[in-house]
């Protein structure tokens, strides 16, 4: 029974999810949500009272990916750039590939657009970034024209960048329908030639 009720209770987040990510939360709806989940309105409120809490869930499991990664890049025995040349890439797949991720980052910019907080949500994974460069800097796998705040600004829009383009895409659209997108990892490698001297990042994303 419980890992029936489990079971239920991730399909109802993978297909809030996929509506959250395309109508936003206003535009979002109950009888979609258990439609797709295939279950009934009584199965859905069992385990979500209301919508909100419905999309806390979604966000809440996009946080909980994300601590993941970013407890492996910190923990990572590989040398500092290559542990967050990882981390980066698995970031930006995760919005080409991850419905949670894409819709998390709706919501999180529909509170910030209308006032209702959602700032203390967007980038968790930042503080990872200023320990990993700080460690690159120290040994000496930043170039030394480029101070690791600069590195941490450029990553950033990186990141946010990929979160706009693949949240903009329309309902539907498959994250390869352009047959000379860059990978995240290409992304990376270009991105590294203007923080890292040569040879710093040998392996990241791999």
């Amino acid at each position: 029974m419980q890992e029936r009720a489990a079971r239920t209770r991730s399909a109802l987040i993978q297909a809030a999810a996929l509506e959250f990510e395309h109508r936003g939360y206003e535009g979002a709806s109950l009888s979609r949500i258990s439609e797709t989940a295939l279950t009934s309105i009584g199965g859905l409120t069992f385990h979500f009272r209301t919508k909100r809490a419905l999309a806390d869930s979604v966000g809440s499991a996009c946080r909980a990916s994300t601590a993941r990664h970013v407890t492996e890049a910190l923990t990572s025995p590989d040398p500092p750039m290559v542990a967050l040349g990882s981390l980066v890439t698995t970031l930006m797949r995760r919005l080409e590939t991850s419905v949670e991720a894409r819709a998390a980052a709706r919501l999180r910019r529909e509170r910030l657009a209308s006032g209702g907080g959602g700032r203390s949500e967007a980038h968790t994974w930042a503080p990872a970034l200023k320990v990993l460069l700080a460690r690159a800097h120290a040994t000496g796998s930043l170039r030394a024209d480029v101070a690791p705040g600069v590195a941490e600004a450029l990553i950033v829009r990186l990141v946010e960048g990929t979160e706009l383009s693949t949240c903009r895409r329309p309902a539907g659209t498959r994250t390869d329908c352009c047959p000379h997108a860059a990978s995240a990892e290409q992304v990376w490698d270009l991105l590294l030639t203007a923080i890292a001297p040569p040879g710093a990042g040998a392996g990241a994303g791999a």
